[in-house]
This record gives C-alpha cells, structure tokens and sequence, in this order.
C-alpha cells in the first residue's frame, strides 16, 4: 500500500496569483454588466497552458452566481472532442430542471455518447440528415431561451480547444442566434494546441471579445514571489525567476512550492536552481517526486494521464492494480496538489497531465489505449467510450473495435461532425473487417470527405463501386461520383464511371438504368442519338416524393428539362423540389445548386437570389468554398437579369475570387462558372477591357474542349468579340457553340443564347438571310419554353433582323411580354430598339416617350452600350443638354456622331468629369467611349487627340 503524503503540499485554490489579474477580473466583470442588460456578450480567454484561465473563470463564476447568474461550466479534455454534445451534456445538466432534462435527452440523448438522439433514425441512404442537425442546434437554443426567461444565464466552458465539433458548432450557432437574451458566454482557449476544429474555434473568434493573457510581469512576478514565500525577492532572483517561467503561473507555483519546502529563499542562493525552469522540467520534476514515493504510483499517474478514465476502476484495471491500491494512490496524488479528490480522477491541470502523458514512449501510449478499449467493450460500455480508445491505437483489435468505431461515426455524423466521423471511419477500415462492411465503410467515409476533402471522397467511393450489386445504392453512389468528378474537371472519369455502371445494372434493374442515363446526359455532354429514348416524365412518382433521393432525382430533371427547353411548368416544379429542403439540405452535392439556376430560366429570379443567398450563408458556416462560389455565381446572374449590372460584376468578382483562393485551374469548372457570370456583366458595363484581360487565358481564337462549362465560354468570348469588332470571330464562336448544344440535344434558347448573339454577328457581316432565319428558329424554340424572357428575346433577334417598318410588330410584342417581367435589362434592350425603329418611321411622339424610359433605365442598370446606342439618335430623339447640339461629322470618319463630341470636347481640353457633365451622362460613360475612340482612330493617350482630329478632318 502507498503511503500517505503530507497535506501540506497541496497547492490550494485560494494562492496567490489573482492579484496580478485585476485587468482581466474587470473585463469579466464588464461582461456580466452587459449580458444583465439583456444583451449578449462573449469572451474568451487565450494564452498558454498554465497562464491562469481556469482561475479567472473559476472566480467569474463565483461572481456571476452572487449576482444571480444561473451559472454552468464544462470543462473539457483531449478525448472529449470525440464524445458528441459532451460540452453541451455538461453545461445543461448543472442547470436543466426535472422537464429540461428530459427534453435534453430527446434532443441529443440519454448520456455522453448515447446513441439514442432524436434524428438518429432519419439518416437516409443518402447520408445523414443535416436538417435533423439544424433542428437539434435549434431545439437547444429554445432551451436556452427558457433558461433565460428565470434569470440571466452564463455558460463556461474551458479548454474550447478540446470541446467536441458538435458541441463548437451549437455554441457558435448560439452567439448567432441570441441576441436579446441575458447571456453570458465565458470561455478559455490554449494557445499552441491543435483544437478539435480550427474553423469552428476561428469562427468563435470573430463572434467574441479576445482576451490575451499572458505571463506575469517582473514587477507583478515580485508581489507573487512576496505572498508565496513571504519575503521581498532580489531583483537578481526576480530576473531569474521571469526568465526560466516566462511568468507562468501554474510553473511558478509549483516551484515556490518546492523551495518553500526546502526552506530555500528567493536570493542569489537559489538562482543555479533557476537557470533552466519550465513546463518540461515541471514533468520532469513531477515524476522524479512520483518515483521516490513509489513506482506503482508512476504507473498509476501515467495511466491517468493518457487514458483519462471516466472511473477509477477502468484506472486500476488498466495500470494492473488492485482497486484499493489505485484509490490510494489517487488520494495520495489529490493530497500532492496533482489530482482532483473526486470519482473520476483527474489532474488539476493539464500542463501536469500532458509533462507526465509526454515522458511515455508512443508504445506504450499504444497499449494503455488498447486495454482500456477492450475493456470497455467486455464491460459492455457504449460505443463512444470504447471508439476514442480503438482511434488513439495502431493495434488490431477485431471486428469488435470496427463496429464501435462505425456506430460512433453514425453518431457523430447525426450530429454534423464530419470530420471526426471520417478520421473514425478511417481507423475503421484499417481493422480486418468482411467485404460488405468495408464497402458500407467506405460509402460513409466518401460521404463524410465530401464536406472537406472531395479528392478523398472520389477515391473511396471509386473503391467502394467495385463490390456494390444492389441498383439502388449503386445509383447512389455512382451519381455522387458522378458529380465530384464532373466538379473536378475531370469528364471522361466521370462518363466512364456511370457507363461502366448503367452496363452493370441496365438488365436487372431498368429504371435506375435510365435514372443513370439521365445523370450521364446531365453531367457530361452526351450526344443526342444515344438518349433519344430517354424520357425524363417516367420518373415523376420518384421525384416528387421529395425524400433525399427525390430531391437528387428532382434536380437532374428540373436540369435536363431546362437544357433541353421542354415543359417550363414541370422544371420550374422539380427545381422547386429539389430545393424543398433549404440550402443546408444540398450541401454536400453541388448539382443541387443548378436547380437554383434552373428557376432564373424559368424568370423566378426573386426565388432564385432567396435560395442562393441561403447556400451562401449555410456553405460560410460550414466552410464549403465551392457551394459559396456557386452561389456568388447565381447571385450574380440574378443581378444581371435585373439590370443590376454592378452587384452582378460584384459577386462575379467574388465567386472568381473564391476560385483563386482555391487555387483552382482556369480550365476547371469552379474557375469558369464565376467567369461565365462575370464576363456578361462586364460587357453590358461597356468594361471590354477587363473582359478581355479574364479571357486572355484561354485565348480569343483558341480551340475550347467539349465540355458544358468551356461551351459557356465560348458562348460568353463570342461575345466578347462582337464588342471588339470581330464579327467574324463572334459568329463562328457562337455557331460552334450551337453546334455543340444541338448535338447533345441542349436546343433550349434560355439555357444559352447562342442564337441572339449569332444573329448580331451576320448582320454585322450583311448576311441579312441567315440572321433571320435563325432569328425565326430561336422564336420557335422559345414559344415551346414560354418563358417571358425567351420569347422576348427571340421576338428581339427576329425584329432586329428583319429591320426596316417591317420589325414593328416584332419589337411591340416584344415590350409587351417584358411589360410585369423582372427581366429589366432585357427590356431595355427592347426599348431602344422599338424606340429607334418608331423613331425613323414616323412615330415621333411614341419613340420619345419609349426612348426616355430606355434612357432612365439604361443609366440606371449602368449599362454602357446602351447609352452609346442611344447617343446615336439626333438629339431631339432623346432629351440632352445643348451641349450636345449637333457636329458635322465627315462622311470618313471612323467615329460615330457620339464619339465625334465626346472625343471634341477632350480634344479641347475638358475632364471626363466636365465631358460628363456636358454631355448628361456617366463618367464610366465618357471613359468607355473615349476607349473605342482611341482603339478607331489608333492612338493611346488623350494629348493626341487633337492634332489626330485636324489632320483628319474630324475637328468640325
């Protein structure tokens, strides 16, 4: 039996130390004061293990629960970050009434890692059900909410580093949520240790009051050495003292400690004892007193350190100790100051714990975790408690470890924390387990990587196929694949994967057969012929059903149908189903996100921007950088339908820059999908330049590859270089881009209008015929979608290209389908077309009234050139200042009458802000017509421009 220790060598709670932290009590103090106020304050405490947290908000407890604080705090350890809702058990069950209680429990469970939480059934084969997530952070923050209505609440928690995900992810969904309630969230945090989520302790980082704590100062060091050892220390020991402890409380205590023992005084005596004194030595020196006393104890401390048993018994078991033996040793320990007098041993602190877990080799390690889990699991202990011992092995325990870890990775996932999941799941796979359970493994682990790691999550879906036989899971997995793939640029791997699979199942099991061609048409261009007996109809009782899978199957539809241009009612219905969930339902599958893009062709542009600004909010949350850039994405062309041509650039310029951030390739989707948004915006800002900088990398004339987002390029470069004055160049961009669409069966004029564009491009070449009939062909195409957008802009193409009188009816049709559309850019394109038709046939009076509200709109979308188009009329056309009375314009010149003034007025030495002025337009305005001035008359700067203008005739 050990022997007893004398009392006198605990470190009490009451030392000294909180004397030097007046600064930080009053701070804490100050956060009290404003959560009484009804107005929700967090703090967290960062500094070095030792440093004094804990002690600062043991004591802001005390003060907050003699103020009527109801006060809860969690404290936490290394292997709780693997205990779901562990913080979260800890802090309500200090506080829950009799009812709360129960009502915790069917939120998230009976006990730490229970299994029986409300959600734990609703898991789909399509992974877990994040909505169930949501509901539970949601169902906790009501509890919350009631808590506070008897009083104000404040909840500690210490160590956040080590707090488990789910727990992290509900405190940093609290400080969101609660913004009047009386709340006071207090925690601490250790620098230098790698915490249980990064992303989610940043996230509680920006949300709090950061508070650095550091080392004691050598003039508060010498009131300390004062209280402890009851003399003024030398300045020479104070020095020394600063310099071997950096200040550290917990270290400086436990070394005053020791010299008070040894009767030993803080003068030059004691300094060779100081010369190298830190966290290390102090495990050192803890130790070497364990070892004096008694090997078994080492043992018994060194146990405790790595296994952290919920019980003394599980303690004695794995040091091999008889159960006495072990609660006298914890006794001992407690009376020594290194261990906490309760149930469950615990060191007081873990710079303690950590300098003894340190000085055992990683074998041993090894092992402790290796009898503790078997252990666990013969005593039949939930699964949780034996799946942390079985991760901090490399031993192979068996299927029995396997399963533990599986059922905790269920568990946590219920829970959203995927990456604890997936790190499970892995350490799963690494046991000798039966071929259906490895490729149930590796499904889940795919699923889980595809929130953080899709490379990852590609690699073990692609194992997991090859012992997949049921059609239905098949499916599953095959078009998840399918995707990542296609996200990742990589379209041949991902034809490849779903051919091999459709092969697989097309006899046993037709309707996924062909709910896989569906996906294979969808994803990757696929030529028409080898689809044409697919009918997307047959699967309507399957989608709108709206499970999960429904959902997958609604967006493929609501996709294909918008590709195809058929049968707007039942896309605008599927994308609607798709997306019945909220954005935190298709998180994990970016092909959701189209179903957004499908409701912008049905002209559902308010839905649209609601549901991208959701994916926005959801993908920030949970650190999803492709899921953001789409919905930048969607924003922007949203923004563009509108006529909100500068928040369109905007949140082009953001998705672009979450692509760059992800150092993504410009031939890879994410990097063209910002692009094929940017690129339009730009040109209807009249920004030609920046446009053709974005498209330089891919060249003007370059070859673009077969492939859905090159074709948009290509779509969006033609038309880049119609603006740059290649007709030529535009129209054989935009007819290759037909080509592609009309081959793979995408003839639908919403999804692209290669058309409208093409149509320009031959008139601009005088191929009057041409234009028109394919002006005919796109009106023909969109009267079978019906959108107002569609149709309008074919009736447009058709208008323009028939030209003369005779486009009058086309373009007056045009305006009055747009007249209660939301397309506002669109419509103004229609007005200046009309306008200008009435306008040299005779309808004056018309042409004015529809040229102004042309003008107003034109200026307030900031669309440049349809400002230059409408500076092309005699200036009684459109209201103008009479600066803008009329030029002569020699008959040579290659400068409109617009340009004629503008490059006047700079040639005789007027600003772009007094051009602007004259002229009753923009500065933007003014820089963009001064750029095809000097692009025309072949000159860089405006000093040339005058003696450019004599000696050509132009000066008037």
């Amino acid at each position: 039996m050990v022997r007893q220790y004398n009392t006198a060598h605990k470190i009490s709670s009451d030392a000294p130390g909180l004397t030097q932290r007046s600064g930080e009590l009053a701070r804490l103090a100050s956060a009290l004061d404003t959560a009484e106020a009804s107005a929700p304050t967090v703090m967290l405490l960062e500094g070095a293990t030792g440093i004094g947290k804990t002690t600062l908000l043991e004591e802001a407890a005390d003060v907050a629960r003699a103020r009527g604080f109801q006060v809860a705090s969690a404290v936490t350890s290394n292997l709780d970050k693997f205990m779901s809702f562990s913080v979260v058990r800890q802090l309500f069950e200090e506080l829950a009434t009799e009812a709360e209680s129960d009502a915790l429990r069917s939120i998230i469970g009976a006990g730490r890692g229970a299994a029986d939480r409300s959600g734990a059934g609703k898991r789909t084969t399509a992974g877990f059900d994040e909505l169930s997530v949501h509901q539970t952070y949601y169902e906790l923050y009501q509890l919350v909410g009631g808590l506070a209505d008897r009083g104000p609440v404040c909840l500690i928690v210490d160590d956040l580093q080590w707090a488990d995900v789910s727990s992290l992810r509900w405190l940093n969904y609290l400080v969101r949520r609660a913004t009047r309630l009386p709340l006071a969230v207090l925690l601490s945090c250790t620098t230098g240790v790698y915490p249980a989520d990064p992303l989610q302790i940043a996230e509680m980082q920006i949300y709090a009051t950061r508070v650095k704590i550091g080392g004691f100062s050598t003039e508060e060091l010498s009131k300390f050495i004062e209280l402890m050892l009851g003399r003024q220390p030398e300045p020479e020991f104070i020095e020394a003292c600063h310099t071997a402890t950096g200040g550290n409380p917990l270290v400086l205590r436990y070394l005053l400690t020791a010299m008070r023992e040894a009767s030993c005084g803080p003068d030059a005596d004691a300094l060779k004892t100081l010369t190298s004194y830190g966290p290390q030595e102090l495990g050192e020196s803890v130790l070497a007193r364990l070892n004096r006393e008694s090997s078994q104890l080492v043992q018994l401390a060194r146990t405790i350190a790595v296994v952290e048993p919920l019980d003394l018994k599980l303690a004695a078991e794995v040091a091999d100790m008889p159960l006495p033996a072990a609660a006298d040793g914890v006794r001992q320990l407690a009376q020594m100051g290194l261990m906490t007098d309760a149930e469950k041993p615990a060191f007081t602190h873990s710079v303690i714990k950590n300098a003894i877990a340190n000085s055992i080799t990683h074998a041993v390690r090894d092992d402790l975790h290796a009898r503790a889990a078997a252990l666990l699991h013969e005593s039949q202990a939930q699964a949780a408690f034996i799946a942390r011992h079985v991760q901090c092995t490399t031993s192979k325990l068996g299927g029995w470890a396997a399963d533990a870890l599986r059922r905790t990775a269920d568990e946590l996932l219920n829970d959203g924390d995927v990456i604890t999941a997936a790190s499970f799941l892995s350490r799963a796979l690494q046991e000798d387990v039966p071929a259906e359970l490895r490729t149930k493994l590796l499904i889940k682990l795919g699923r889980a990587e595809t929130y953080f790691d899709t490379r990852l999550a590609t690699t073990h879906f692609e194992q997991a196929l090859e012992n997949i036989e049921e059609p239905e899971l098949l499916f599953d997995v095959v078009s998840v694949l399918s995707d990542l793939l296609h996200a990742d640029g990589q379209d041949e791997s991902a034809r490849s994967a779903l051919r091999e699979s459709i092969d697989r199942i097309c006899a046993s099991a037709p309707k996924f057969s062909a709910q896989l061609r569906l996906v294979l048409r969808v994803t990757v261009p696929t030529e028409k012929s080898e689809q044409a007996d697919l009918v997307p109809a047959d699967f309507s009782g399957d989608w709108r059903r709206a499970d999960a899978r429904g959902r997958k199957l609604a967006a493929l539809v609501a996709q294909d149908l918008g590709n195809r241009g058929e049968d707007l009612a039942t896309c605008r219905e599927a994308a609607l189903v798709a997306l019945s969930a909220g954005a935190v339902s298709f998180m994990q599958d970016p092909r959701m996100m189209a179903a957004i893009n499908q409701l912008i062709l049905v002209d559902e542009f308010e839905l649209a921007m609601r549901y991208a600004t959701e994916a926005i909010q959801e993908a920030r949350r949970q650190k999803l950088d492709l899921i953001s850039l789409l919905g930048h994405t969607m924003r922007s062309r949203v923004h563009r339908f509108r006529g909100a041509l500068e928040r369109s650039a905007d949140e082009g310029r953001l998705a672009l820059a979450e692509a760059q951030q992800m150092n993504l390739q410009h031939d890879h989707p994410g990097y063209a999908w910002p692009l094929d948004a940017l690129l339009p915006a730009l040109l209807h800002l009249g920004d030609v330049e920046t446009a053709s900088e974005l498209v330089d990398p891919i060249g003007l004339a370059s070859p673009l590859p077969a492939t859905w987002h090159h074709t948009n390029l290509l779509h969006r470069r033609g038309h880049l270089r119609l603006e740059l004055g290649d007709a030529a160049g535009a129209l054989e961009d935009q007819l290759e881009c037909g080509r592609r669409l009309t081959s793979w069966g995408a003839t639908s004029p919403a999804f692209l209008p290669w058309r409208a564009h093409a149509v320009v491009a031959h008139l601009r070449l005088g191929q009057s015929r041409e234009a028109l009939n394919l002006a005919l062909e796109e009106l023909e195409l969109a009267k079978k979608w019906t959108s107002a957008s569609a149709v309008a802009r074919a009736l447009l193409s058709v208008g323009v290209a028939t030209g003369g009188a005779a486009a009058l009816p086309w373009l007056i049709e045009a305006e009055q389908v747009l007249r209660d559309a939301p397309a506002l850019l669109l419509r103004t394109e229609v007005l200046v077309e009309l306008g200008t038709a009435r306008w040299h046939h005779g309808q004056q009076e018309l042409a004015r009234n529809e040229l102004a509200q042309a003008k107003d709109i034109a200026q307030q979308c900031g669309s440049l050139p349809l400002l230059a188009k409408l500076a092309e009329l005699p200036p009684e056309a459109v209201e103008r200042s009479d600066a803008l009375s009329a030029l002569h314009v020699p008959a040579d010149s290659p400068l409109t009458p617009h340009e004629h003034r503008v490059a006047g007025l700079v040639a005789a030495g007027e600003s772009n802000d007094e051009v602007a002025r004259k002229l009753s337009v923009s500065r933007r305005a003014v820089e963009f017509h001064l750029t095809n001035i000097y692009r025309k008359l072949g000159i860089r700067r405006r000093t040339q421009l005058a003696a450019v203008l004599h000696s050509s005739g132009n000066g008037g």
